[in-house]
């Protein structure tokens, strides 16, 4: 479309420009970012809440999230923007040759925002992206009626075009925006619209950051700490409405442990949400009534141990568990994306990492146990993005470690000093002291210049 091409030329020139290398340029998006949300902080609640976050907790990490990283990054983006000096073969070090690494921005980045993350996950990939020294413009979800219609009012109110721009739209929108030649597309979403975003990131040889999902495991042995693992288990694949892409797709318990665990889940979701969740403010919505239609589709009747009420006009679905779960029944063929938690049982560790492994790679994966050599084995036998042990979700709440997925789950990370890297491309430069000539490399070859060779693969 004529006006996203417009938009898109006007960052792409600007960029040129170079202003955006300049650490000053960098700090002021950011501190603008910060003063976009610090200062409309009450709006940008409601809205989240009205489009289907009403737990008051959730509204406010929406929030918090952008204006901490932003902070982090001010703190930190100084030395990230430094070279970083690398070691060369002995022959040139000997000869007074430096190799340094410059981060250079892309220019032009593409931001595909999800509904379940309405600000967390549009504004921190752009706060990656400036810290990095790129434009980006924002593409919003066209599911967030209250929230991307706030931020198209705020943001030309806080940022040039040039360098940071929102639009909205459908299905149809978002092609005419992939058909641009951007220098960076960051997307957030499913594995089925990833596949179609890598396809139109390969006609321009678009660098991409995929942020996907999965079904994600969380096994349970049986030196568990059985009420623990079940209270955060159930706390984990209910938050956001289960909506999250890291929330605990179902968990795979030791048959020693699996009553009891099922009964401690139980008490759990009354303990979180009380015996009405659906007047409990602290249990947000399903996005759209045909996502509840979805998920009640995924529900096997016989199985549902608790929950299983659904309203779809309400956009209302009760925290759900299902039990006793086969690993072929369809619950456990796609990711569940809503506060369902299928219950299987296993005998034999073996078994249960066969299984897990057998999946599609998952973006989180957990353990809870207190053996070590299961822990280990778990974490080191399993691909997936990241996870934790004896505890769910939270780890994307440590900024110092890299965010991303593996596979159908997704490719590159990003999060503070990961995200800066992934956002610039490593310049390498070598540096040669004046009038120093590596004669081996030059004509005509000797054997003892030949064998000198060797010198340049030794560190």
């Amino acid at each position: 479309m004529e006006r996203f091409q417009a938009i898109f030329d006007a960052q792409k020139a600007y960029f040129s420009s170079g202003i955006t290398r300049n650490l000053e340029w960098r700090l002021r998006q950011l501190e603008l970012i910060s003063r976009l949300v610090r200062e409309n902080e009450a709006q940008l609640q409601r809205a989240v809440a009205d489009d289907f976050k009403t737990a008051p907790q959730e509204q406010v990490f929406e929030t918090l999230s952008s204006i901490m990283s932003v902070e982090s990054h001010k703190k930190q983006l100084p030395s990230w923007m430094e070279p970083l000096e690398v070691p060369v073969p002995k022959a040139l070090a000997a000869s007074g040759h430096r190799a340094l690494v410059y981060r250079d921005p892309y220019g032009v980045v593409l931001i595909i925002g999800p509904f379940n993350g309405p600000l967390t996950l549009l504004l921190r990939p752009a706060i990656e992206a400036v810290s990095a020294g790129n434009t980006c413009i924002l593409k919003l979800s066209e599911k967030l009626d209250a929230t991307s219609t706030l931020l198209l009012e705020l943001i030309p109110k806080y940022f040039d075009p040039r360098v940071i721009a929102a639009v909205s739209g459908h299905r149809e929108e978002t092609a005419a925006l992939l058909k641009l030649p951007f220098d960076f597309i960051f997307f957030t979403g499913s594995t089925a619209t990833g596949k179609v975003v890598a396809r139109a990131a390969a006609e321009n040889l678009t660098p991409i950051i995929l942020e996907l999902g999965g079904q994600n495991p969380a096994l349970v042995d049986c030196t568990a700490n059985v009420a623990d693992a079940a209270k955060k288990i159930i706390w984990g694949a209910t938050a956001w409405g289960g909506q999250w892409c890291t929330s605990p797709g179902y968990a795979c318990v030791h048959e020693v442990i699996a009553e009891e665990f099922v009964a401690e889940a139980k008490k759990a979701l009354l303990e979180l949400y009380g015996p009405d969740p659906k007047s409990n403010p602290d249990y947000s919505k399903i996005i759209d009534e045909a996502a509840v239609s979805r998920l009640v589709g995924l529900l096997d009747p016989a199985k549902v141990v608790a929950g299983g009420f659904a309203d779809p006009q309400a956009r209302y679905l009760a925290p759900t568990i299902l039990y006793p779960v086969l690993w072929e029944d369809p619950v456990m063929a796609e990711e569940v994306f809503g506060p369902v938690l299928p219950v299987l049982v296993y005998k034999d560790l073996n078994e249960a990492l066969s299984r897990i492994r057998a999946l599609p790679h998952p973006l989180s994966a957990f353990v809870f146990s207190r053996d070590q050599k299961v822990v280990d084995r778990f974490v080191s036998e399993l691909s997936f993005g990241g996870g934790a042990v004896n505890q769910v979700n939270i780890h994307l709440f440590v900024g110092t470690m890299p965010f991303g997925g593996v596979g159908p789950a997704g490719m590159g990370h990003y999060y503070g000093k990961y995200g800066f890297d992934m956002l610039t491309h490593g310049k390498g430069i070598l540096i040669s002291p004046p009038d120093i000539a590596l004669e081996h490399l030059f004509p005509p070859y000797t054997a003892k210049k030949v064998a000198d060779l060797k010198m340049w693969f030794d560190y």
